[in-house]
């Protein structure tokens, strides 16, 4: 992997942004780098996209995880993140990395790492809340997504050039559900999972045009017409 972005922003004709994936052709409605840090074992970091169309036959929207990584010195894992970053963000764009913001030990090295760059000139390195990393039940939230999208008959989560899948099916379901948190690749995984299953598209097309339709039934074209043309009047 490259410094170099593979993806670019483009609007669809219903007037939706999407990603597009310059070497897969691909399209997707968002994507989403999970992050778990390397405290006790490697840290692991995961890029994952959600399809920008849905399935009509499963009625779903196919996620895709692009890429990972593994480091344990945190200075070598955080240069991972920053390159994997850009490699997946789009030309004057950038994408989020979600992960446990409640680890003081990890995120104070993060501050340090980041203090270090921007005195160096550099771009420092942001992490955003994971959804509910500081719920009492987060581990059973988390394992419950992995085996919604993991489950072999599901077919809606889709492995490119990963070991993800190698290592899930070494694991025991009772490690995922008593402590799914604490498995790293688990953990960075879940952590993207639970911020791209909610995912929709924005539909501001479509209400924009009900918005206009709404005009056009209620006034005279003549005051359409009006609305966009004429200047109005400077109060005497």
């Amino acid at each position: 992997m490259d410094g170099i972005n593979i993806i670019e922003k483009k609007i669809h004709t219903d007037g939706e942004p999407y990603y597009f994936n310059t070497e897969t052709m691909d399209k997707y409605g968002e994507i989403v780098g999970g992050l778990a840090w390397p405290e006790t074992t490697e840290g692991f970091l995961v890029i994952v996209a959600v399809d920008f169309f849905e399935d009509t036959e499963l009625g779903v929207r196919h996620m895709r995880v692009l890429e990972e990584a593994t480091e344990f010195d945190i200075n070598t894992f955080l240069k991972h993140a920053l390159k994997l970053k850009k490699h997946f963000s789009p030309f004057a764009g950038t994408i989020r990395f979600y992960g446990n913001t409640t680890s003081l030990a990890m995120m104070e090295l993060l501050d340090q790492f980041n203090r270090d760059r921007r005195q160096r000139g550099f771009d420092p390195f942001y992490l955003t809340e994971a959804p509910k990393t500081k719920d009492p039940k987060r581990n059973e939230f988390y394992a419950e997504l992995i085996r919604k999208y993991t489950h072999p008959g599901g077919k809606i989560l889709h492995f490119c050039n990963t070991a993800l899948p190698s290592y899930l099916m070494g694991l025991w379901p009772d490690e995922i559900s008593k402590n799914a948190l604490d498995h790293t690749p688990v953990a960075a995984l879940g952590y993207a999972l639970a911020v791209l299953c909610t995912w929709k598209p924005r539909k501001r097309a479509p209400e924009m045009k009900a918005k206009y339709e709404r005009i056009l039934a209620d006034n005279p074209i003549k005051e359409i017409i009006s609305q966009f043309t004429e200047r109005p009047e400077l109060s005497k």
